[in-house]
């Protein structure tokens, strides 16, 4: 079940629409959204800034009248929100709705991986810091870099944990 944040600002529609998404199979939540489907009046300062809050977790669907259309994709360029008339037919809405959901699977799992290389990129640079240091204290690099790994693997330490000591070490 798709868990969507639903956000209405027409409160004659708002209970029709949460009926439709619940008999679709959509999960209208508070928190903890799978995707994002707004029904702003633009007249509303701030609305476009709740939307943006939202693409930067998973995907967000706006709906605005035709004529405004312009308008709110001008606000949200960039976003990824996509922007879809009010008379949109519901199966295409559910469709839509689906796509941003599995888009929002897909940034968590980029920015999971990205936060993954960005700590081991870290680590990489600790270890070789850790190799200068020992180095400086006349060691060549095969030798520093057999240390450090032969370290690791001896007291069954992260090769990261014993640089940092190296680095320890070395500090004044």
């Amino acid at each position: 079940m798709i868990r969507i944040l639903l956000r209405c600002d027409y409160l004659s529609v708002l209970p029709k629409l949460k009926e439709k998404l619940e008999k679709s199979g959509f999960l209208p939540v508070e928190d903890g959204e799978d995707a994002a489907l707004f029904v702003p009046q633009l007249s509303r300062s701030g609305w476009e800034r709740e939307v943006l809050a939202c693409t930067a977790r998973g995907g967000a669907v706006v709906i605005v009248k035709k004529e405004n259309i312009p308008a709110a994709e001008r606000l949200l360029k960039g976003s990824g929100a996509a922007v879809l008339p009010h008379d949109v037919p519901f199966p295409v809405l559910a469709g839509v709705l689906q796509a941003e959901a599995k888009a929002g699977e897909r940034l968590f799992a980029v920015l999971g991986e990205i936060d993954r290389l960005r700590e081991r990129l870290e680590s990489e640079k600790l270890i070789h810091r850790a190799k200068l240091a020992l180095m400086e204290r006349g060691m060549n690099e095969e030798e520093a870099h057999r240390f450090l790994e032969k370290q690791a693997m001896d007291r069954r330490l992260p090769r990261r944990a014993v640089a940092e000591e190296v680095l320890k070490e070395r500090a004044p």
